[in-house]
């Protein structure tokens, strides 16, 4: 007692295994071993790329691993010594000058009621000590 079933070539009752082969397998194998092999080659050059991606990665991780100290002269006559390691700042400090008194010229000396300048009494500035070119060697 087998019924045809119409439009998908099998009897009821058969079971899939023993029913026809559909007559374009062939061709589906050919065409799907070609994507296949067209798939295996671009899957190859792309590994090939994703393997010199990496290696540059390695190189640019390589590069950017340095220590560095960097001496500024500050506008008041301090430096600002900054530690960079590895391309972060790592320590940042300020060396400020020594200073030394000095009568500001800018400003007048006072006179005692005689006419005598007093300097003892002379307005005075503080300046840097340092000398600016023997701490940058």
């Amino acid at each position: 007692m087998e019924a045809k079933i119409d439009g998908l070539g099998l009897l009821a009752g058969q079971r899939q295994s023993s029913h026809k082969k559909v007559s374009g397998t062939d061709e589906f194998k050919q065409l799907f071993s070609q994507l296949v092999a067209e798939r295996k080659g671009s899957l190859e050059t792309t590994l090939e790329a994703m393997e010199e991606r990496r290696e540059e990665i390695k190189q640019l991780k390589v590069q950017r691993e340095f220590s560095e100290t960097v001496k500024r002269i500050l506008p008041d006559g301090s430096i600002r010594i900054s530690v960079y390691e590895n391309g972060h700042l790592e320590s940042c400090y300020h060396l400020r000058p020594k200073l030394r008194p000095v009568i500001d010229e800018s400003k007048p000396i006072p006179k005692a009621a005689d006419g005598t300048e007093l300097i003892s009494q002379a307005p005075v500035k503080l300046v840097p000590r340092r000398n600016i070119l023997e701490e940058m060697f």
